[in-house]
């Protein structure tokens, strides 16, 4: 029995064995065929970055890509593209001059590339570049708002957080810098009260904004003038304690209603919802109301409610 074990165990080792050799074979196959298949060539745009010296900013405008001319494989070349690779030029490399800045030659040997792939060509292959000293500094975020509401809503609120971003740039362009702006936020889009990502609006290519994060826009839209007072409108306490007491237990609510529509104190909610911690805490309340509704203001808009 031992022996049969025994010869069972070598064959299971053999075949093993046997599939790792076959693997191989299978994968060195695969990479000849691949770097033996037909070649082509592409034209490829890749985003070029100066890596400026410590201190120092390009402060003329420089090409922002560069049009390459690639030979290679289909599937080296598929891979590259999807990538999106950049080049980085340092230009500690260069002579620094106060005036006349220098200029910078570019050969195929100086686009850095993935195994597998020629560069042929690049374009533009010469351009100039001016430094000057960098300066950081925190400017303010203006809203860029767009359109119009309609005549009967007002924007009562807006909030943009941070309020204010960090950017650097060469001197005498900074200069000119006192705020950076948002993306358009179109007003017809806003109801109600909400958030919105919104991110910055295109600046001078030789600014940099150390922000890379989308911005947060909360807005407050409501009509301009309530038609209709709910008083004594009894406040709903939600909590897991039944422990739980207010001296405020009835609250008015300022709304908006469509003309013709009966409205009565049974028919909305207002809402607390207590925190579950032992003590007393300022709520906020809330307002359930049926659709078509608008809610301008509660009155109080947060109680205290005690929890013991």
């Amino acid at each position: 029995m031992k022996g049969w074990q025994k010869v069972l165990k070598k064959n299971h080792e053999y075949s093993r064995h046997l599939l790792k050799v076959v693997s191989a074979l299978f994968a060195v196959v695969i990479w000849f065929y691949v770097l033996n298949s037909e070649p082509q060539e592409v034209t490829h745009n890749m985003t070029l970055h100066l890596v400026s010296p410590k201190g120092l900013s390009v402060s003329n405008l420089t090409p922002e890509k560069l049009s390459v001319k690639i030979k290679g494989s289909r599937a080296f070349i598929r891979t590259m593209v999807e990538r999106e690779e950049s080049v980085y030029l340092k230009l500690q490399n260069y002579p620094y001059q106060k005036k006349g800045g220098f200029n910078i030659f570019l050969s195929p040997e100086d686009i850095p590339v993935p195994f597998g792939i020629q560069v042929i060509d690049v374009k533009p292959d010469k351009f100039k570049v001016e430094l000057q000293k960098e300066i950081r500094k925190n400017v303010p975020v203006k809203v860029n708002l767009v359109g119009a509401l309609p005549s009967d809503l007002k924007l009562m609120e807006t909030k943009i957080e941070p309020s204010e971003v960090l950017i650097s740039g060469p001197i005498e362009v900074m200069r000119k810098i006192s705020r950076v702006t948002t993306a358009p936020i179109d007003l017809t889009t806003l109801e109600g009260s909400g958030e919105l990502k919104i991110s910055l609006s295109d600046i001078d290519p030789r600014i940099e904004s150390k922000r890379v994060t989308p911005l947060d826009f909360a807005y407050v839209v409501k009509p301009r003038k309530a038609n209709l007072t709910l008083k004594k409108v009894k406040i709903r306490f939600l909590s897991s304690s039944n422990r739980i007491s207010s001296k405020t237990r009835f609250v008015s609510l300022d709304v908006l209603a469509p003309e013709g529509v009966r409205l009565t104190a049974s028919s909305v909610q207002v809402i607390a919802d207590v925190p579950d911690e032992r003590g007393v805490h300022s709520v906020k309340l809330r307002a359930k109301l049926p659709e078509g509704i608008h809610l301008l203001q509660i009155n109080p808009q947060s109680i205290n409610v005690s929890n013991r």
